[in-house]
This record gives C-alpha cells, sequence and structure tokens, in this order.
C-alpha cells in the first residue's frame, strides 16, 4: 500500500443494489490494510452499514446543500475538508465527474472505476448462454481500490462471521413469534425495479402456499405503497406468510433479514442485502442475467434461476433489465413456483 494513503473518501449515491454490493468489498478493505474510509452516500442507505467497523458516513442532500453546480461544489469544499489522501469515485456519472472536476481545482487526487459499460452492451447484444461470465460488480469495486495499491482478497463472508450484526429486543420478540417450531425462516421479495425483473403476484402466492405446506414460515420484502398492498394480499390469502413492508423502519427490516435461513429474491437489492449477512441467496432472473455481474455476493451459480430462453430467446435485452421486448411480458412466468420451491429446498438441505 502507498505510504501516503491514510484516508479515503469514497462515493456510490444509488441504486440501492449498487450501494449494497460495497459492503463486502469495504469490509474486505478494511480488514487488510490499514487506512480509514469515508462513503459519500444518501442518508436513507446509512443502515446498510451500520456495523463496518473503521468506516465513516457523509451522507448526500441532493435536493437541497449539495443541489446543482454550487451544491456540487459545496460539497467538494466539504471533501476537502476531510482531508483525504485520494477520492474514489464507485459512481461514475455526471454529478460526480463534476465533482471530481472541482476537487481537481482544490488539488485532491481522484480516481474512477470501470463499470464495463460497453462489454456489458456487446454481451447483451451477441448473448451466448455459454460465453464466460463478465467480472461482477464487487470485482469491479475491487479493482478500483487494488489499483490505488491496496491489498484486497474478497473472500466470501461465513456467516458466523457476520452474528455481530444487532438485533434489538423488539425485532427478537417479534422473531420468536414468528419463527416455527420444525421449518425454516424464508424471505420472499417478488418486487423489483422493472416488470420484467417481477415476480408475478399469483406466483408468488403460489409459491408462498407451497413453503408454508412444507412448515417454514414466510417474511415477504418489499416497499410502502403499492408493492405493500400486493404482499399483504398474498400474505392475506397465505397463512404462514407474512408481510414486513410499510411496517418497520429499515434499520429493523435489516435486522429480520439478518435472522433468516433463505432469502429468495429478483435481480434486485434485497438479494444483495441479504447475501452481505451471509444468508443464502436465491436469485430469479427474468429479463436479465446473472452473467452480466450483479448477482448477490459470494452465492453459487447454482443459486440463480434464470428464464427459460427457449421460450424468450430474445432475453436478456439491456444490462438492467428496463426494456422488456415484444412477446416477453410473461417471462417470468417461465420460472415456475415448483422449480422455484424445489431448488429453495435443495438449498435448505
Amino acid at each position: 500500500m502507498s505510504p501516503s494513503l491514510r484516508h479515503i473518501v469514497v462515493a456510490r449515491f444509488s441504486a440501492m443494489g449498487d450501494v449494497a454490493m460495497l459492503v463486502p468489498v469495504l469490509r474486505a478493505v478494511l480488514r487488510q490494510n490499514q487506512l480509514r474510509i469515508t462513503l459519500i452516500t444518501r442518508p436513507q442507505f446509512a443502515p446498510i452499514f451500520s456495523n463496518i467497523e473503521g468506516l465513516s458516513l457523509k451522507t448526500l442532500d441532493l435536493k437541497n446543500s449539495h443541489a446543482g453546480m454550487m451544491g456540487l461544489w459545496r460539497l467538494s469544499r466539504e471533501v476537502k475538508s476531510l482531508k483525504p489522501d485520494h477520492f474514489l469515485d464507485l459512481h461514475d456519472v455526471l454529478r460526480t465527474k463534476i465533482l471530481k472536476g472541482f476537487l481537481k481545482i482544490q488539488g485532491i487526487q481522484y480516481s474512477t472505476f470501470s463499470k464495463g459499460r460497453a462489454e456489458k452492451n456487446k454481451r447483451v447484444a451477441q448473448f451466448e448462454d455459454a460465453a464466460p461470465w463478465l467480472k461482477s460488480t464487487h470485482e469491479r469495486y475491487a479493482d478500483a481500490f487494488s489499483a490505488l495499491g491496496l491489498k484486497l482478497e474478497l473472500i466470501p463472508q461465513e456467516r458466523a462471521s457476520l452474528e455481530q450484526f444487532a438485533i434489538s429486543s423488539v425485532v427478537q420478540s417479534h422473531l420468536a413469534e414468528l419463527r416455527p417450531p420444525q421449518g425454516r425462516l424464508i424471505g420472499l421479495a417478488p418486487f423489483a425495479a422493472y416488470p420484467g425483473k417481477t415476480y408475478p403476484v399469483e406466483s408468488t402466492r403460489e409459491l408462498c402456499q407451497k413453503l408454508v405446506q412444507q412448515g417454514h414460515t414466510v417474511l415477504l420484502f418489499g416497499a410502502p405503497g403499492a408493492e405493500q398492498e400486493g404482499l399483504e394480499s398474498v400474505a392475506s390469502s397465505c397463512d404462514g406468510a407474512h408481510s414486513v413492508a410499510g411496517k418497520w423502519t429499515f434499520n429493523q427490516e435489516l435486522e429480520l433479514m439478518s435472522a433468516l435461513d433463505l432469502m429468495i429474491a429478483m435481480d434486485s437489492s434485497n438479494g444483495h442485502l441479504a447475501a452481505n449477512f451471509g444468508l443464502p441467496v436465491l436469485t430469479l432472473w427474468g429479463a436479465t442475467h446473472p452473467s452480466l455481474g450483479f448477482a448477490p455476493y459470494g452465492q453459487p451459480r447454482a443459486n440463480q434461476l434464470c428464464a427459460d430462453r427457449t421460450v424468450f430467446p430474445m432475453i436478456p435485452t439491456s444490462v438492467y433489465g428496463n426494456k422488456l421486448p415484444p412477446g416477453a411480458a410473461q417471462v417470468m412466468h417461465s420460472i415456475s413456483p415448483e422449480r422455484v420451491l424445489e431448488k429453495a429446498l435443495k438449498i435448505l438441505d
């Protein structure tokens, strides 16, 4: 490690899944090197990093004090006041490009990680199932730290090493009521940012019923509002399924998640959040594909269930699943509840 690097300021503002993927990398960097890291991110993401020793957070206010050009200039002055040895951009968007320009004026060295946009777009345009998987986002983050001369080896976390995550008494009491006598506690997060990555409501209901019939309890994770309404509808028709959405703070939801035996998620932030606790994560991929680099950390390829490309050969058609081609509206239906149940039980066994 360069002897001049003692304090690094890192920027990653959104999306939640990409922010969550920073956790195992930051853990490894701080554990394997003697330095401090300050992470600039949105305040709502702060609970994700609450148990990382040696990490400081600087929250961002993009609607007020850090809005616009003057706000970014103000942010650059605040970064300078932290006296960093280096600024690492792990977001690489227009805002951080402008911020780096301001930091350069103030004499602060910076670098930027590689998102691999070109190779991801090329893979989508010429997709082949047998092609080697691209480098993961975790590895791309790690490469950016390694380029600074830091020691860094990414090793999948064992669950035992993450048991220090504190669970409040109110959540512990709730978990004691929920946990089945013989079965397991399973999380299910059927929603994602786009329809082509969201598990259908009827399939979610059927999967819940099948899991409960096996003696398990299901916790349904999602956002307040429309997702909450959908999850409560599923829970009301499935005794043994409980919606978490809109009932707990984000930090409490993470506490609940840390106690799961298995998380079933889409290509979304919930899978990454669960993986950060060392949990087994079963991920369902519709309009996207895990080979593009967004699989949850430390999860085997066997835990990635993909849509049937013999029925939907046109997928994936975009890196993030925001483009759904004609005829692919039913893509998530090709991952049947029976198939998910079979894989979930295999993982639990």
